[in-house]
């Protein structure tokens, strides 16, 4: 029943000369493009923007927008939080605050965000596991032409 269509497949296959080549991965995009690719998506707008290889890649940066809410995360935020990133966008950075962390240090993070001023401070967070970990968080406000902010970008790093 098939094998004339047996035939004429054999038949226009061998016309096509194709030559096959082996297929080394099935990863067809890299991570880190497109994570570069997304990062300099929500920075387009900034005054002053970042250079994604050099001081975001491979490292623990959140960014969120002016409500607070996580709309990038690198990869590596995993290994710092237990949280996948898109386990985190959308969510308030507070998922990693725990009983422990201290309302002196959230009080002065919040004042520096009301202010819309730069902060570094060292805050006793939770990994998704409950580990508890110090972590120093360096956060920058972002703003646009028109001096509005619209984003607040983050590098957080192990404290000792």
């Amino acid at each position: 029943m098939f094998d004339k269509y047996d035939q004429a497949w054999a038949k226009y296959q061998n016309k096509l000369r194709l030559l096959p080549l082996p297929l080394l991965s099935w990863r067809i995009f890299n991570d880190s493009t497109i994570e570069s690719i997304t990062f300099n998506a929500l920075q387009k707008n900034w005054v002053h923007k970042e250079d994604y290889h050099l001081q975001v890649a491979n490292k623990y940066v959140i960014i969120t927008d002016i409500n607070l809410k996580i709309q990038f995360a690198t990869k590596e935020i995993f290994e710092l939080t237990g949280y996948h990133p898109t386990e985190i966008i959308g969510q308030s950075p507070k998922i990693f605050q725990g009983n422990l962390t201290s309302e002196i240090t959230k009080n002065k993070i919040k004042e520096a965000l009301a202010k819309k001023h730069p902060f570094k401070e060292v805050v006793l967070n939770y990994k998704k596991d409950g580990t508890i970990y110090k972590c120093e968080i360096e956060a920058y406000p972002k703003f646009d032409s028109n001096s509005n902010l619209i984003n607040y970008i983050a590098f957080e790093r192990i404290a000792s």
